[in-house]
């Protein structure tokens, strides 16, 4: 079949963005064994909206970003433009290809907010009824593919923006513990792909170690 217009967009894009954006790429685990426990237990109180590993993903993003506001700026032209506002795009699988809303104020809102907020996103993104106000802007798009299976993914930034982080799959892994006794982990692998024009070696781990401190210690993140 041919492809939609909003297929042919995407396709477009994409391939400008891999041909003149220079990608690098840095990964780590992250030993999600406690945010996961804390995450069943909010979802366990039933006058909570039900949290996900994206909404969590990207509240840790949002975080870093304002640890690190030198990660929170894009290239245009033949310059930086510093954003004056935290917002986060999101990667959502619809029926008429891959879209990227994004999420306003990511790092003001607070669990419930960032659920309904996105929830709302992801609904419009999937009924194509996404507003000028959902798209465009943002420095930064987390894209969870957790649910397909995949242990990691290096995804292509999204033009206009400087970073993604792709995540994956959880895996339950034996890693030695202190005395080096086998001990069985729950770690999802991460993989932020950057821009280097704008964010260097040093910037990117900077904002990939602080999104893992985050979710690896993420009593913060519940309160």
């Amino acid at each position: 079949r041919k492809a939609s217009a909003l297929e042919l967009s995407a396709a477009r894009r994409l391939s400008e963005s891999k041909q003149r954006i220079p990608h690098f790429y840095l990964s780590t685990e992250i030993e999600v064994s406690r945010l996961q426990a804390l995450r069943e237990r909010r979802n366990a109180d039933a006058g909570q909206p039900k949290i996900t590993l994206t909404h969590l993903s990207v509240a840790a993003v949002a975080r870093a970003l304002a640890r690190h506001p030198e990660a929170n700026r894009v290239w245009q032209d033949d310059g930086f433009v510093e954003l004056d506002g935290i917002d986060v795009g999101i990667a959502v699988h619809t029926d008429k290809g891959l879209l990227a809303p994004v999420l306003r104020g990511a790092d003001r809102k607070n669990l419930a907010e960032l659920a309904r907020d996105i929830g709302g996103l992801v609904a419009r993104a999937r009924a194509s009824a996404l507003t000028a106000a959902d798209v465009g802007g943002g420095a930064i798009t987390v894209s969870n593919a957790g649910m397909y299976d995949v242990t990691w993914m290096a995804s292509i930034i999204n033009p206009g923006q400087a970073a993604i982080l792709g995540v994956g799959a959880e895996r339950k892994v034996f890693r030695p513990d202190g005395q080096g006794a086998p001990r069985l982990a729950r770690e999802v692998c991460v993989v932020l792909s950057c821009d280097h024009r704008v964010i260097d070696g040093v910037k990117g781990l900077a904002l990939l170690n602080e999104v893992r401190s985050t979710l690896e210690a993420p009593e913060a993140l519940f309160a």
